[in-house]
């Protein structure tokens, strides 16, 4: 699928590759950037709802905690009143006084009670022990004894006030066991519809649950949200955070009421949160779609500028292809395509000239084969003539003559070479061995000649006939000039890293840097050092030749330079 894609893609024409890649590159970062919006502002809105939650959570519970901390005064005010206490623990000696302080203290007590609250509905004194009864307000703990509640309300050894819920709501307080080893305390119920009110008043918008420390439920409209008991219990215990309840998602927020023990969870429908960011959603893609328009306006006017230079420089290529390598191409723009413009147009005049430079090299390749051809005749009738001489010298006792005759046809046999223009270094070597004996015999040995050879030259080739014409230079312009002391000839080849090194030295006059440096581009009317040095470069490259190193007074050095060729070999 991703090589198709690509194979695609490579098939493209240039513009359409530049449209569709800008698109991309365009698409990716502005969607990326909605999609973070959104999330963003989805995460602001659940973070403000749960703010809110958290707000009215806490409202509720300071509220709850403010009228359970009220009722749990007016009972601790009854636990701790020195008469109560008297009347539950039946400290009198007569019922006279009993009934005085139960009409004069308690019954008002209850009644300012009542009338200062009227969510309280009923308060009784539950009396262990042979208190008499009275009425509502004094009354034997036996009545209540098997009441769910009754164990949990006479624990602990103090004032202790706990909350219950059986369909009513009521709180206990026990009178200090200090006061009577029996557990006498106070019953106060409460108006369950007005207790919850300021809940139900500041939760509307909210589902809200009330339970208490046994996990009863205590208040809830969930029913209001479509939710059952059951589906309630799995709120319990939970913290503030995202919960699952029935399929659905809810944000919930849990706070403590003080005094009674009592926790109050908060939820709202994640979906109601998500109903807010859907104009959040419209807005960021209506941003969008104006940026991806403006854009790509922007990418068509930007594409076909940049295209037309672009088809411009291709009619230029297609008529150079064709054979119009005259015409001058340049720019003025400084961008990447007018520099590719500019490099190409140098590219061409660079291009005109190596066609000029390899026209030349070529007609100067064919002057030097020319002229090596000028020094090739027929073999055999040279060597037949040289044969004839040699038979005739030796039949006449001309030895010397002999000799010359011989190192000739050896000269001839290696310079002709069978008309081959490679040779090996072995033979080449022979051949400038040849050329040295011939010129000694005929100059009566007026100078010596030192030979330094290393034998793992032998294996390599060269070109044919470039050592003899600088051992005649060496000899005519050297040796022939010096006019103190015997002439010396030296001549050396030998491997110097990844080439081969030809060395003639002569101990003549020298001359001036200048000359020596002159004398490689020197016409000469024989086969000379330009020649040798042109064949050698043409052949193996601008860094092989011929170099003259000499100074007045100190002789003159010869050098060639060539690569470890064999034949055959790149």
């Amino acid at each position: 699928m991703i090589r198709a894609l690509f194979r695609y893609f490579n098939h493209l024409r240039f513009n359409r590759k530049l449209f569709l890649s800008y698109l991309i590159v365009v698409i990716i970062p502005v969607s990326v950037l909605g999609a973070y919006a959104y999330w963003q502002s989805k995460t602001m809105l659940n973070m403000q709802m749960l703010q809110g939650l958290d707000k009215t959570v806490s409202t509720v519970s300071e509220s709850m905690s403010r009228s359970t901390g009220q009722y749990n005064h007016l009972l601790r005010s009854m636990l701790f009143n020195g008469t109560f206490q008297k009347i539950v623990t039946n400290d009198y000696i007569d019922l006279v006084n009993l009934s005085r302080d139960l009409q004069s203290y308690l019954s008002p007590y209850v009644t300012m009670i009542a009338n200062l609250d009227q969510d309280v509905e009923k308060v009784t004194v539950y009396a262990q022990g042979n208190v008499p009864e009275y009425g509502n307000l004094v009354q034997s703990a036996g009545r209540v004894r098997e009441e769910w509640w009754y164990d949990e309300a006479t624990e602990g050894t103090g004032s202790e006030i706990r909350w219950f819920y059986d369909g009513d709501i009521f709180a206990t307080g026990t009178f200090p066991i200090l006061f009577s080893p029996d557990r006498h305390f106070v019953y106060m119920r409460i108006n369950e519809d007005s207790f919850f009110k300021p809940v139900s008043e500041l939760t509307n918008e909210y589902g809200i649950v009330i339970v208490d420390q046994e996990h009863q439920i205590l208040y809830g409209n969930y029913g209001e949200w479509g939710l059952a008991a059951d589906d309630i219990a799995g709120l319990i215990d939970l913290q503030d955070s995202e919960i699952l309840i029935d399929g659905k998602k809810f944000l919930l927020v849990s706070k403590q009421v003080e005094h009674a023990g009592w926790t109050i969870y908060c939820f709202v429908p994640i979906a109601q949160v998500a109903s807010d960011a859907d104009s959040i959603i419209r807005a960021t893609l209506v941003i969008i779609g104006v940026c991806i328009i403006t854009l790509l306006a922007m990418i068509t006017i930007f594409s076909k500028t940049m295209l037309r230079r672009i088809h411009k420089l291709n009619s230029l290529m297609k008529r150079v292809e064709v054979g119009n390598t005259n015409i001058r191409i340049s720019s003025d723009s400084k961008d990447e395509i007018g520099q590719l413009t500019n490099q190409f147009g140098h590219m061409l005049v660079r291009f005109n000239a190596l066609i000029e430079e390899s026209y030349r090299s070529k007609i100067k390749q064919q002057e030097a084969e020319m002229k090596a051809l000028q020094w090739q005749i027929n073999p055999h009738f040279l060597y037949n003539t040289l044969s004839f001489i040699n038979w005739q010298a030796l039949r006449n006792g001309a030895e010397d003559i002999s000799q010359v005759v011989t190192a000739m046809a050896r000269f001839y046999r290696t310079a002709l070479n069978r008309g081959h223009n490679l040779i090996t270094v072995r033979d080449e070597l022979d051949n400038i061995m040849s050329y040295i004996e011939i010129v000694q015999v005929m100059s009566e040995y007026r100078f010596d000649v030192e030979y330094r050879f290393d034998e793992a030259v032998y294996e390599y080739s060269t070109i044919n006939l470039i050592l003899q014409p600088l051992a005649e230079n060496a000899i005519k312009h050297g040796i022939k000039e010096k006019r103190e002391g015997s002439g010396l000839l030296k001549v050396s080849a030998r491997l110097v890293g990844e080439t081969i090194v030809f060395d003639i030295e002569d101990n003549g006059p020298g001359m001036p840097p200048e000359t020596a440096d002159a004398i490689l581009s020197m016409n000469s009317s024989g086969y000379g050092l330009k020649n040798v040095h042109e064949r050698l470069q043409l052949l193996f490259g601008p860094s092989f030749g011929v170099s003259v190193h000499s100074k007045p007074g100190e002789g003159t050095l010869m050098r060639i330079t060539c690569p470890q060729y064999r034949t055959g070999s790149n």
